[in-house]
């Protein structure tokens, strides 16, 4: 907590003398996302863990002691972070005297009804202010469960609204249920919510589920036919083409080497450390690979070789390099020569292990960094090594992405529906490491921006508008360096690869 605390308040000052620009996040914004990719939690839990954090320091330290030296836990001092917020700041702290007299020796609900009460009787008219600011933040939410199923929310009405919503609805099931009908009280009462909601007249809607309910009973109770034998249903699985395009990744094996061609012959040098991406970026280890050839016949340049300036090469064993003909990783002889791979599910197969294999590299590349530089000096280490990385890239990347085509890309900004939708495709959701949003929602964002960057799927990922205008800030840095493989650089030195979801 004191670190977050201490980090939002560092880079909110430095920003404080710069004039707005509402383009781009605010410092303490990008300071939630750098906290919620961090944490792996969403942006509305990060951004409630940094407000605590900042609260527990400032005008409830003694709340934050008492959490530190364990007289209560983390539930309660929510409860009382959340039940002071906006109280002036005398009655904020003569509520928190009080309420840490007997909160380790209370529920949080306990805990809570008595806060309520002090602060009631100490600000009603701060209680009364903070109420209608809640309700002029009243919304509709909908979110997904574990389940397959959704919740729908109706969040922050008016307490006077809301009970009567839920006692009109409440008193109409008591009568489906009272006309016959089986099923629990809050089944039916959810039913009849969803009919009101879909514009169904509440009549209409109660005959609805009491026919429904009749149809059923009567399905149910009806004897079976001894001579009818149920019949099969045979499933197909959806086996469409992924959207049509280079889906290997004819780099990956090269990136892989520990040598490179030159006059002098052949050289080593590896990388090493554990890789620090989620699981939603390198989830897994993929055998190394040969050498791959460029489509004018050159070697791609081993990209595991970092300078003597970050300190690796030969003094470093070589890790073991698979060889052109290594069956683990197939045959570089049998790839067309516009390296695209046949369709199907082992073609889909090969690219995903391809982009593991070079997800794996990268990380490899970037942990060595992030190894052995000093702090201060993490960020701009790697960023020049993520740079580096992207410009080596850069020729078999346009190669493979354009084929046959004289031209790379789209001229002109907008990207084709049929663009967009393989994009989508290949990212379900933003390309933030902790978003959630679905792509079909987000901008289709050129990483590169556009001019001198170019409108074509290896330029082109989904962002959300808040991550949108999180990538435009300088401090931040996002790159792809590959068709669907993107590295995120945060302030403060970490980095993330994000994979593609699917190819």
């Amino acid at each position: 907590m004191a670190a977050i605390a201490e980090l939002a308040q560092r880079r909110t000052r430095a920003e404080a003398d710069d004039e707005p620009d509402h383009r781009i996040l605010s410092a303490r914004e990008s300071v939630t996302e750098e906290v919620a990719a961090a944490l792996s939690i969403t942006g509305n839990a990060s951004a409630t863990l940094v407000h605590l954090a900042e609260q527990l320091t400032g005008p409830l330290a003694d709340t934050g002691a008492a959490l530190e030296a364990g007289r209560i836990d983390l539930p309660k001092a929510r409860v009382i972070s959340d039940l002071t917020e906006s109280l002036p700041q005398q009655v904020t702290q003569r509520v928190q005297t009080a309420a840490l007299e007997k909160a380790s020796t209370q529920t949080t609900g306990q805990l809570r009804r008595r806060i309520r009460r002090i602060a009631q009787r100490l600000a009603p008219e701060a209680i009364e202010e903070r109420k209608q600011e809640a309700v002029r933040q009243r919304r509709l939410e909908l979110w997904d469960t574990p389940s397959g199923t959704a919740d729908l929310s109706l969040c922050d009405l008016a307490a006077e609204d809301a009970h009567a919503i839920y006692n009109k609805i409440t008193a109409a099931a008591h009568g489906i249920k009272t006309d016959g009908d089986p099923r629990p009280l809050k089944t039916i009462r959810a039913d009849l919510a969803a009919q009101l909601l879909q514009g169904l007249p509440l009549p209409e809607a109660v005959r609805t589920l009491v026919a429904q309910t009749c149809a059923d009973t009567h399905s149910t109770s009806a004897p079976l036919n001894a001579e009818s034998n149920p019949v099969p249903v045979r499933v197909a699985a959806h086996s469409g083409q992924m959207p049509d395009g280079p889906a290997s990744v004819p780099a990956a094996r090269g990136l892989s080497c520990t040598w490179e061609s030159t006059d002098d012959g052949p050289s080593s040098g590896v990388v090493g450390g554990a890789s620090r991406t989620r699981s939603a970026s390198v989830a897994h280890s993929a055998p190394h690979c040969g050498d791959v050839q460029r489509p004018d016949g050159e070697p791609v340049r081993a990209l595991a070789r970092l300078d003597h300036a970050e300190g690796c090469g030969a003094h470093r064993e070589p890790d073991p390099v698979g060889s052109r003909g290594d069956p683990a990783c197939g045959s570089g002889d049998d790839e067309p020569p516009d390296g695209r791979e046949s369709s199907g599910s082992e073609g889909r197969a090969r690219a995903e292990t391809e982009i593991a294999v070079l997800a794996d590299t990268i990380a490899q590349r970037l942990t060595h960094v992030s190894g052995r530089v000093p702090s201060r000096e993490l960020p701009g280490a790697v960023r020049r090594a993520v740079q580096r990385i992207q410009h080596e890239l850069a020729g078999a990347r346009e190669a493979m992405c354009r084929g046959d085509d004289e031209a790379h890309g789209r001229p002109g900004y907008r990207p084709s529906a049929a663009m967009r939708r393989e994009v989508e495709a290949r990212h379900e959701t933003c390309v933030f490491p902790s978003c959630n949003q679905p792509s079909r929602r987000c901008d289709l964002d050129h990483t590169v921006p556009w001019r001198p960057g170019t409108t074509c799927r290896c330029n082109l990922a989904p962002l959300c508008r808040r991550h949108h205008r999180l990538k435009q800030r300088p401090d931040w840095r996002l790159v792809q360096v590959w068709p669907g493989l993107l590295i995120w650089v945060t302030p403060s030195g970490t980095w993330y690869i994000v994979r593609p979801d699917r190819r």
